[in-house]
């Protein structure tokens, strides 16, 4: 017999798991994987967080579950959170920040981007 998972996709659930991408990503640069300042990675980590609370915004602010405005609405998350998150790689690279750094923003935003598309498919089924 199958387990029952709450297909339901609450606001807490869906912040938890994409913070833990961001602590996993902050305890790489604290065991010295990434050799990145502290400054530079809380910079990179709070713009993650602004894009993730912004798509958390357009998820659930006036959602009535409906299954198409559920995916119209997933993608338009996508849009937003590649688009920002290009525009925060353009920006480290065009003010000559370190390659290190936006190999670190491009690794937390292919991590943020995998996760929530698994996490958002499996309760949109």
């Amino acid at each position: 017999m199958k387990n029952k998972i709450s297909k339901k996709i609450t606001p807490w659930s869906y912040l938890a798991t994409l913070a833990a991408v961001h602590v996993v990503f902050l305890l790489l640069v604290l065991i010295k994987v990434f050799q990145i300042p502290m400054h530079q990675v809380w910079s990179v980590q709070l713009t993650s967080i602004l894009l993730i609370l912004i798509s958390s915004a357009i998820l659930f602010i006036r959602n009535n579950g409906e299954q198409t405005a559920q995916t119209f609405r997933f993608l338009i998350i996508n849009v937003t959170q590649l688009l920002g998150y290009l525009s925060a790689c353009l920006a480290l690279i065009y003010t000559d920040q370190s390659v290190e750094l936006v190999l670190y923003l491009l690794g937390l935003s292919l991590s943020v981007l995998i996760l929530q598309t698994s996490y958002l498919v499996r309760r949109l089924k």
